[in-house]
């Protein structure tokens, strides 16, 4: 996967809790921001190289210039489809690419 091309436009949701009347918490995402993205989907092998996925499931692996605000429980809204981001990762260690992993939400 190229670091420089940035193919696909995804959006970053991060959770918000709200109480209703009766007291009861309940999260919702709400729109944190849009970014393009290259994106890859994983073969169950080498997404059980992920601590955190499931085998069996669908995995997107993404990389975008660094951003820091992408936290592990926000989700990422691409081609149709709400994914739950399950890693984040610095992968050079200069904050210039962030890999994140997601996984696909309500399989």
């Amino acid at each position: 996967m190229s670091a420089g091309r940035f193919t696909h436009l995804v959006t970053f949701k991060e959770p918000t809790s709200t109480t209703d009347e009766a007291g009861q918490k309940s999260i919702t995402y709400a729109t944190a921001f849009t970014a393009r993205v290259d994106a890859l989907v994983l073969s169950s092998r080498k997404a059980e190289e992920y601590d955190q996925v499931q085998t069996g499931s669908d995995v997107v692996q993404m990389r975008m210039p660094f951003n820091r605000k992408v936290q592990v429980d926000w989700r990422v809204s691409w081609e149709g489809s709400d994914w739950d981001v399950r890693t984040t990762r610095d992968v050079d260690g200069r904050r210039r690419i962030l890999e994140v992993t997601a996984e696909r939400f309500g399989q």
